[in-house]
């Protein structure tokens, strides 16, 4: 009997737990919600996923440690865990909002993901298309990653990302790349077989984001971020 009062206890506490309201805390930097809770995974739905546990975790705070690095991606989850990345690995799986009931560890008020449920946040506000990040791949005039693509230089390499997917897309690509913090390559084709996809540090080239958004990283030296239109 008190067995079965014991279970009683611990599955209404959890239908409690389950059943909790959340405020909707404002995200800062001009980001945007890109999923209220998706599905995550031990191998991880963010590109190049950097993740840490903070006792002050908040979507907002998570963003802005995010942004200071010169990641374009954040995530929140269990509770106390922030992650940042530079995209996605594929197409997002929603997961209902209800599957993110865990209480953040720097305000109770709001949720920050739940048990592999993660929040994932983005800038620059709207990505032309959907887009999801393939990975850092090596690029050089011997050995192109690409047979046959387009190049487009800008003004400014602000948003270099962003500029580069938009021109991407108005060309009809299914492939998009940036390279050292200046270059954006277009193709209808995928990366050759033999281009070697390298570590995501020698993806380290930086290019500023909008107002005060901070960085992103923009391909390396013959290394291309390359992005693969997915929707």
């Amino acid at each position: 009997m008190a067995a079965f009062s014991l279970t009683l206890v611990l599955l209404v506490l959890s239908l409690a737990h389950s059943a909790r309201s959340f405020h909707t805390q404002t995200i800062p930097l001009n980001w945007t919600t890109v999923s209220t809770c998706a599905i995550d995974n031990p191998a991880r739905i963010i590109a190049g996923d950097i993740t840490t546990q903070a006792t002050a975790n908040t979507p907002a705070a998570c963003v802005e440690s995010c942004a200071a690095q010169g990641f374009g991606y954040a995530g929140v989850e269990f509770g106390n865990e922030c992650h940042c990345g530079s995209g996605l690995v594929g197409t997002l799986q929603n997961a209902p909002a209800s599957d993110c009931n865990m209480a953040c560890s720097g305000n109770g008020n709001f949720s920050c993901g739940g048990a592999w449920r993660i929040q994932v946040y983005s800038f620059p506000a709207l990505r032309p298309g959907s887009w999801a990040y393939q990975g850092c791949i090596a690029d050089s005039l011997a050995a192109p990653a690409f047979t046959s693509s387009t190049t487009h230089t800008f003004s400014t390499n602000l948003d270099l990302v962003n500029q580069c997917l938009q021109a991407c897309s108005q060309a009809g690509a299914t492939f998009a790349a940036v390279e050292d913090a200046g270059v954006c390559q277009c193709s209808g084709s995928a990366p050759v077989p033999a281009a070697q996809k390298v570590a995501e540090t020698a993806c380290n080239s930086l290019c500023p984001l909008p107002g005060n958004a901070g960085f992103e990283f923009c391909g390396g030296v013959n290394a291309l971020g390359v992005y693969k239109l997915v929707g």
